[in-house]
């Protein structure tokens, strides 16, 4: 799937338990790149590409206002370990906060927007996916919420998850194309918010690749930045290696 060239340039901010680089992935030239996978193992490159073939940026997920800092890693978790590249965090009164121990490093390979300065901060992220050829997918008891099951797949998908008492804004409530729910059975009728988005995201993520006609996987160039991302976060004092490749091309 071709996104435009400045998609991602919308403020993606990783999370600050990873190591901070100072090199940008985009400096990486290939000669260096292959210079530097030469400090990882095999087995790890092996598992990068993997990982990266099973990727997609077909669907993400949106973070509104999460309260509990617990779900929202938990959320995010769950998004890495079902190949979702992208989460955008709407911080509209609650400030997210990493949580090494429920994250269990999952941050490290994703890549996360965060969306916490403008005013209007869930209509700036709502907008922005929809110029991106994004529907609006919204968990919600509205009264014209289909099942999740029901849900028509043929364009890419943000699936937001509201505040775990008040669910979405009304912001997006005015900005979805549709509302959906979880088929239940209980009395109870409520999930917390992690339960319910892993319930979503494993079901949208197997039918988009079960759907031979849908083109889900990341494309060459976004693989090639995902991959430099990966290889910088990877390798200890990388700094120092890259500061002695260049020496060496000075001297050859």
């Amino acid at each position: 799937m071709e996104f435009p060239k400045d998609f991602y340039s919308v403020r993606p901010i990783f999370f600050d338990l990873c190591r901070v680089k100072k090199t940008d992935p985009q400096e990486l030239s290939p000669d260096l790149l292959a210079y530097l996978q030469g400090f990882i193992s095999d087995g790890r490159k092996d598992r990068f590409e993997q990982v990266l073939n099973d990727r997609t940026r077909y669907l993400t997920c949106v973070l509104e206002n999460i309260v509990d800092a617990h779900n929202a890693n938990a959320v995010i978790r769950t998004c890495e370990c079902f190949g979702i590249q992208d989460v955008h965090v709407i911080e509209n009164e609650t400030r997210f906060k990493a949580a090494k121990k429920v994250l269990q490093g999952s941050h490290k390979w994703l890549s996360v927007f965060r969306y916490r300065e403008e005013e209007s901060k869930s209509l700036d992220c709502m907008r922005s996916l929809k110029e991106k050829g994004y529907r609006i997918v919204a968990t919600s008891l509205h009264e014209d919420s289909i099942s999740i099951h029901d849900l028509d797949l043929s364009t890419p998908i943000a699936m937001v998850m509201g505040q775990e008492n008040i669910g979405i804004s009304e912001v997006v409530k005015a900005e979805a194309d549709v509302f959906v729910k979880i088929p239940m059975s209980g009395f109870t009728e409520s999930l917390n918010i992690s339960v319910a988005a892993a319930i979503v995201l494993q079901e949208l993520a197997h039918r988009i690749r079960k759907d031979d006609s849908i083109s889900w996987r990341l494309n060459a160039s976004e693989k090639d930045k995902i991959r430099k991302e990966w290889t910088l976060k990877n390798i200890y004092r990388i700094e120092l290696l890259i500061e002695r490749f260049y020496q060496d091309q000075k001297n050859v």
